[in-house]
């Protein structure tokens, strides 16, 4: 889980960058939405940008809060209504044991018979008994819902109390030799999380020496283990004169020479101070990749794995923040996690997503919701449009331009965004869209290869009359609807169709029947 307090000390800067630094800096390719008079033009560019698969769509799945909310210890199993809700998302990497938990971590804890598993402190805000689902439970859980083991080590120690290196290192050999021996391959190991901030405030020589160790414990049990690195995604350390860009080209420089060519990033926006809007989170991703490729990663290894991201809540502490929580999980939110992935489509570098957070607890950004005692768990609105656009993911990613009107008064600058995904072969078409006008809008979009046709479609949406929406009391307050519809294509491979006021929606097109 992130931490409240750095996020509030570095708001200034996170909003300096809004219009100054981040202004100058050259956005990724095909990320600015430009100007349009009304609605949203997408337009689609000769063959294809990049290919997209299950790992696309991942979760941080936080030990504690999973543990707390969607586990049950009685019958020892993830209820059923949970699974089902993510067997859809195959594929999908559930990065394990979370955020700021996994610099605690004590796996041996978390293994063995349940009832003999010792009491543990691995979060600041709760002391737990045990670790009841711990790393066994965590693999039978991906397993059963069709996912891919994603796994935070540990670098640092017990919470207020580091281990020395040499005790990390054991730790993280004796780890891999664990999954090895249960024939699990990791997808990729990250290296740590958040370490250069907060009350940590590593340097990144003391980064890359507790990194090298660690990685080189593991390697020597899985060869072919694959890394991630940690980056800055803030000037977190400006007050000794260090930049992010500086943080992360150290880091870069440092993990190259170790075959190392992949980095996370976690985005946090829509919720300002702390959240800045997403153009603004987008440049800073995009600073990270071009701090990579200086630090002399070849663009064709290169790699960003977003690891957390999310909807910041508002503004406020104690009760105040407490009482914004519920914007994590309504309409506005969900708009914003489908902004930010229909932009990652536009951004090669970005191999996958996770989520923050998985789990069902009354804090803030849940991804289920009980509505009462012994009712089943549901979707929250923002877990609907998450699996609404990847129900409708298609592998081919095609090069895709934005161009929007700019009238509902969002910081960004724009009120839609949009993405266009194909089959190898463009017998299906899928087109990804995210409103945030307070009313309905024509999209544009101009297919050339679909030139002259005709195409069957489905429209997908979630929408509700106010972006505060959620459906924390009522499962059915905001449920995703459907309708269809047949779009024609004009010489010019242009059709016209409308989404939603507010909304985020898939359009999944096929050839009509002659």
């Amino acid at each position: 889980m992130p931490r409240t307090s750095l996020r509030r000390l570095a708001a200034a800067v996170l909003l300096c960058s809004v219009v100054s630094a981040c202004s100058a800096q050259p956005p990724c390719e095909g990320v600015t939405v430009g100007k349009a008079a009304e609605g949203l033009q997408i337009d689609v560019g000769k063959g294809e940008l990049r290919r997209i698969g299950g790992e696309f769509f991942g979760f941080n799945l936080e030990n504690t809060e999973f543990q707390l909310s969607l586990w049950d210890r009685q019958a020892r199993r993830v209820p059923p209504e949970v699974v089902a809700a993510l067997k859809p998302f195959q594929g999908a990497v559930y990065r394990f044991p979370g955020g700021t938990t996994a610099n605690y971590y004590p796996w041996r804890k978390s293994t063995g018979e349940i009832g003999a598993r010792s009491a543990v402190r691995i979060n600041d805000w709760i002391d737990l008994p045990r670790i009841d689902f711990g790393i066994e439970e965590y693999l039978a859980f991906v397993n059963q819902v069709g996912g891919r083991p994603w796994y935070v080590l540990n670098l640092l120690g017990g919470l207020g109390a580091p281990a020395e290196l040499d005790a990390l290192v054991d730790e993280a050999q004796a780890l891999a030799a664990h999954f090895r021996d249960r024939h699990v391959k990791v997808l990729r190991w990250e290296l740590g999380n958040e370490l250069d901030r907060a009350q940590d405030m590593w340097p990144s020589e003391k980064y890359l020496r507790h990194a090298r160790a660690v990685l080189a414990a593991v390697r020597s049990v899985d060869p072919s283990a694959r890394f991630v690195g940690m980056m800055a995604d803030f000037d977190a350390q400006k007050s000794r004169g260090i930049t992010a860009s500086q943080y992360n080209r150290a880091v870069a420089e440092g993990l190259e020479k170790l075959r190392v060519h992949a980095y996370e990033q976690h985005l946090y926006y829509d919720g300002p101070p702390e959240g800045p809007n997403v153009p603004n989170r987008l440049r800073q991703l995009c600073r990270s990749i071009e701090d990579a490729r200086k630090a002399g990663v070849s663009k064709d290894e290169l790699e960003f794995w977003v690891t957390e991201h999310a909807r910041w809540p508002q503004a406020g502490q104690g009760e105040q923040w407490k009482t914004s929580w519920r914007k994590s999980a309504d309409l506005g939110a969900a708009i914003g996690i489908a902004d930010v992935l229909i932009a990652f489509t536009q951004i090669p570098e970005v191999k996958g997503s996770a989520l923050h957070a998985l789990h069902g607890t009354s804090g803030p950004w849940p991804l289920f919701h009980k509505a009462s005692k012994g009712a089943p768990f549901a979707p929250s609105v923002t877990l609907q449009a998450y699996g609404l656009l990847n129900q409708s993911m298609l592998p081919v990613v095609l090069p895709s331009r934005s161009s929007s009107a700019s009238k509902a008064g969002y910081e960004g600058g724009y009120d839609a965004r949009g993405a266009v995904l194909a089959t190898p072969d463009r017998s299906r078409v899928a087109v990804w869209t995210v409103n945030r006008a307070g009313s309905e809008i024509p999209v544009r979009v101009k297919i050339p290869e679909l030139a002259g046709r005709t195409m069957k479609a489905q429209l997908r949406y979630i929408t509700a009359a106010s972006t505060d929406a959620h459906n924390y009391e009522d499962p059915d307050a905001v449920k995703v609807r459907q309708d269809e519809r047949r779009l024609e294509f004009d010489g010019s491979g242009i059709a016209t169709y409308a989404v939603p006021a507010r909304s985020v929606a898939a359009l999944a097109m096929q050839p009509a029947a002659r």
